[in-house]
Order: C-alpha cells, then structure tokens, then sequence
C-alpha cells in the first residue's frame, strides 16, 4: 500500500530533480540538464525515495528505468511545475538590442548548412548581444522538449511535429541524383548504383526506404549528406540529396554537379519552424521566430525541372 505524501515534505527542487531524472533516464544527464553535481542529484533521488517509499527510478543496462509510481508521477508532476514557473514568469517586453537572452535552438544538420549563416547574420544587426544555443539531438520526445523549455524553437522537416498547431511553414524542398560531372550520364544511369543518406529516427529515412522497396539497394550509404557529394569524383555513383544542398555546393564547386532523373518518387520536403503553446506570451520567442521565417525567405528559389 502506498504510503500518503504531504506537501509539506517535498520542495521544488526535489521535483525538478524527478523530472529532469524521468526525461534524462541518466543522474550525470539531469545533473547537466539543471546544473548541479550528480552528487547533489543522488542525494535529491535518495530523499525523494524515502518520502515515496518507493525505488522511483531503477538502474538497468538501459538507464534509470521508471518504476510504475514514477510513470503515474511523471504527467501532472511536469505539467503542474510548467504551470506554476509560467505564472511566476510573467513574460515582459523583449528588446532585441539589448536583450543578451540565449535561446536554444534544433535544427538538422542540412538547415544549419542552409539557414545558420542568415539568422547569425541577421541577428548580428539588430540583437548583438543575443546567443544561440544550436542543438541537432535531444534526450525524449522533441515536443516534450519544446513543451518544458528546453528547445525555444524548432526547425526543419520534422513528421513528428506536424499535428502541432503551433507550427508555421517556411519553404519547401525536393531530392535529386547528382553525380560527377565527368561521367557519362546514360551510363550512369544504367548502372543504377546509389549513394544515400542513412539517418534512423529522421525523416530522410523515407529515401531509404522507398529505395528498398524499388529492389534498389545503395551502393553506399552514409551517416549524413555531406559525405556524399564527395564519394562522386571518378564514380558512376548517383548521390541522392536535398536540392537546395546541392545550390549551395554548387556555389563553391569548380565544376558543378550534373543533376540525374532518379527512378523512385520521392515526397517534398516541407521545412517548418515549430514552437510551444506555452511560449504564446513570450515576446523574445515571437520575435526569433520572426527571424527565421525572415532568414527562410531570402533562400534563393528552386530551379524549376
């Protein structure tokens, strides 16, 4: 029978530490995640245990593992300290010159490639002292970072965000085959031989996929796009990549990359900027966003085919 649990034996700190210990699975990842020693978090978790009369938290190979009484925790414990740090932190007016706020940001490797320079540079003339933290993964789910503050904002062509309604779309993107400009392109293209982009958990994925289910496994792969321009020189191999990548490449290539028709029908890439409803009120969050979607719109446009 679980033991009743007074409010008067619990302070903030030690329900910070629960939360961060349920999102991180890990004591040295919450201890970096709110600042303090895994000492001080291990210290937090054993006193958190005492008043819950329960383990909370079990170390397995797999990380801290929640018990069932942590899973019963997790929601309204999160949810009610969300709740009471919004109200404590009424926003107020943000002012890009002087703020010096540092706002944390995700983006994919491909949008900081295309779109990290823009916003520095934009940010440069009217917020100076403002600092960015950019981030490529996270512990958890994405909204749940987005939702508790970790993450100010989101970019690029993430699925698992779609259903968000606090999200905006920003420009639209397409795969093609490049390979080297020496090759023979019929001979390239009968040979068939690919070089993909093999990121699990991204949307990039699907290329994958569709490949597989097409009979046409890559020739090569690689852990992200970058790699795979530079495979091309003396191959017939066809790399498949964003086409505004290959724009940018373009722009610092000798010889520019020749473009190939691909022979499975790939989706559009919907890049979108996403944020949380708790951050509605929050003026320096309105107001990056704004410069992303202003950064987004001096993108060149797509050739069209």
């Amino acid at each position: 029978m679980e033991r009743p649990i007074s409010l008067d034996q619990l302070d903030f700190r030690l329900l910070k530490v629960f939360v961060a210990l349920f999102r991180e699975g890990h004591v040295g990842r919450a201890a970096d995640a709110l600042g303090m020693s895994q000492p001080v978090v291990s210290t937090q978790l054993a006193r958190l245990r005492r008043i819950a009369g329960d383990p909370l938290f079990v170390r397995t190979a797999r990380g801290m593992q929640p018990s069932a009484l942590a899973l019963r925790w997790s929601d309204p414990v999160a949810s009610a300290l969300q709740a009471l740090e919004r109200a404590l932190n009424a926003p107020s007016a943000f002012d890009a010159a002087q703020s010096q706020r540092t706002f944390v940001v995700y983006m994919t490797d491909v949008g900081q490639t295309l779109m990290l320079n823009r916003l520095i540079s934009r940010l440069e003339a009217v917020a100076p002292s403002v600092r960015l933290r950019v981030i490529g993964a996270w512990q958890g789910a994405l909204v749940d970072r987005l939702n508790d503050g970790s993450i100010d904002i989101a970019f690029g062509w993430i699925p698992q965000l779609k259903a968000l309604k606090s999200s905006s779309p920003l420009f639209k993107d397409r795969y093609v085959g490049v390979c080297d400009a020496s090759a023979t392109l019929p001979s390239v293209a009968a040979q068939r031989r690919f070089a993909l982009a093999d990121i699990p958990g991204s949307a990039h994925q699907v290329v994958v996929e569709r490949f597989r289910a097409k009979g046409l496994d890559a020739t090569v792969t690689a852990p992200n796009f970058f790699m795979l321009p530079e495979l091309l020189t003396g191959t017939s191999l066809v790399a498949v990549v964003p086409e505004r990548l290959v724009m940018l490449l373009n722009q610092q290539r000798v010889v520019p990359l020749c473009t190939i028709e691909l022979p499975v029908k790939l989706p559009t890439i919907a890049i979108q900027v996403h944020w949380s409803t708790g951050t509605w009120r929050d003026k320096g969050v309105d107001w990056l966003r704004d410069q992303v979607v202003a950064a987004a719109g001096d993108l060149p446009a797509l050739a069209r085919h």
